[in-house]
Order: C-alpha cells, then structure tokens, then sequence
C-alpha cells in the first residue's frame, strides 16, 4: 500500500506500514558532503531497503541508477531493529532554493503526524573552528533530552541551509531532534567527519554500523589530495625559476 502525504507543493510517498515509528536519519549536501555521506551509508549499512521518496514541485533535473533500479533525488529507505522502525531520508540532490523552506517543513510536519521518537540530521562543521581535539559540535531541539559526549553548538556561529530549516520546523513542530556536526573539510568530501557521525550514533543507539570502510575512503581522498598536491607543486617552477622568468 503506497502513503501519501501532501503538504503544499510537496509530496511524501511512502511504501510501507510502520509499526513503532522510532528514528529519522537525514542530511544535505553541505560541508563536506557529510549529511549525504552519512546517510547513504546508514542506509546500507542497517539494511535499509528503499521505500519512497519525496516529489516537489520544482525536483532537482537528474535521476541516476544502482543494482536496485532507479535512483530519485530524495530517497526514502526503511529498515527495523528489534520492531522498531528506522526511516532514512538520503537526499542525492538539494531542494529547489524556491521552496526548500516547504521541503523542511513538510519533513517535520510528516515525523510528528506519523509519531516518530526521535530525529537525527548530519551536516559538516567548518573545520577552521575546531578547538583542539574535539570531533563534533551539536545543536537540538527543546524536546530532545539526551546528552552527548561534545559541546554544543559555538554561540555566535550559525547553521544554515535546509538544515537549519529543518532544525526551526522541528522545534515548531515539537520533534525530539538533533544535528550532528562532524568537523569537517568544506572544499572536499570528507568520509572521515562522516566516520564521527556514525560513530556518535552508534554510541546513542547501540547500532553497531562499522566505519573501517569510511576511513579506508578517508584514507584515499586524503592520498589523492596528497598526489594532486606534489602534482601541482612539480609543475610550478622554483622561487630562483620565478624571480628569473
């Protein structure tokens, strides 16, 4: 049986009856890429099976494939643990600027109306910000209750974006929900923030997903950048060759 719900221009379609609606998982294409790097691998790595996706009025132009079939801008996956549901959002594209406000709201208007417990949002932290050894800023809602292991969010800074989008309508909305914010490259993708969002969620939810597999990406992004770097400085003449040119 195919659920829908409709808010304004914006169309939730879902695939599947839930039974204890228990944790929301989404991200956007932000800093890093760690929203949508974290949630793509959460989604395959709970075993998630697609289950929906999201239809605007204005949808990003690009669609792409994988083993399963067709791949939409906003995928909706569903997996359970212990018969409690996990519904992931993987956004491969962001909302139209034109209504990404009606996109968020839509989201969080959907999570109270089916009774979710619990959100989690990802997105990256400008890793010029960080202080010593920490790995991860926060910011939640009113309604959420748990305690993390990192300082919150720095006053004075701003989330922006959908996320931040999604934060507002998630307090008017009263979802117990939090963003997590890995320290993160903002130039490049960075699997390596994506690793300490996962890990945080495994810490609050005893989820267990494995993150070798994204600090073996880690590593290659890194090494890359590396190779790309020693490229650039071979083709580049000397400081004598400069000063003579």
């Amino acid at each position: 049986m195919l659920f829908k719900y409709r808010y304004k221009s914006i169309t939730i379609l879902f695939n599947e009856v839930l039974v204890d609606p228990w944790l929301f998982f989404t991200g956007f294409k932000g800093y890093g890429l760690v929203g949508y790097i974290t949630t793509l691998y959460l989604a395959e790595h709970l075993g998630c099976e697609r289950k929906g996706m999201i239809i605007t009025k204005y949808m990003p132009e690009a669609v792409s494939v994988d083993e399963k079939g067709l791949v939409p801008p906003f995928d909706i996956y569903h997996c359970s643990r212990d018969e409690s549901d996990i519904v992931v959002l993987v956004n491969h594209e962001l909302p139209s600027s034109m209504e990404r406000t009606r996109f968020t709201e839509a989201i969080a208007r959907w999570l109270r109306r089916t009774g979710f417990r619990e959100a989690v949002y990802f997105g990256g932290f400008d890793a010029r910000f960080r202080s010593e050894n920490e790995e991860y800023r926060w910011i939640a809602t009113s309604k959420w209750k748990k305690k993390l292991s990192a300082p919150g969010m720095i006053k004075g800074l701003y989330v922006v974006g959908p996320l931040a989008l999604l934060l507002l309508f998630s307090e008017l909305n009263k979802i117990a929900a939090a963003a997590i914010l890995p320290y993160s490259e903002p130039e490049r993708p960075d699997p390596r923030a994506a690793a300490v969002a996962i890990k945080v969620v495994n810490e609050l939810y005893g989820l267990n997903v494995p993150v070798e597999n994204l600090l073996e990406e880690a590593a290659k992004v890194e090494e890359m950048i590396a190779q790309i770097e020693q490229q650039k400085e071979a083709r580049e003449p000397s400081g004598a060759e400069r000063a003579y040119m």
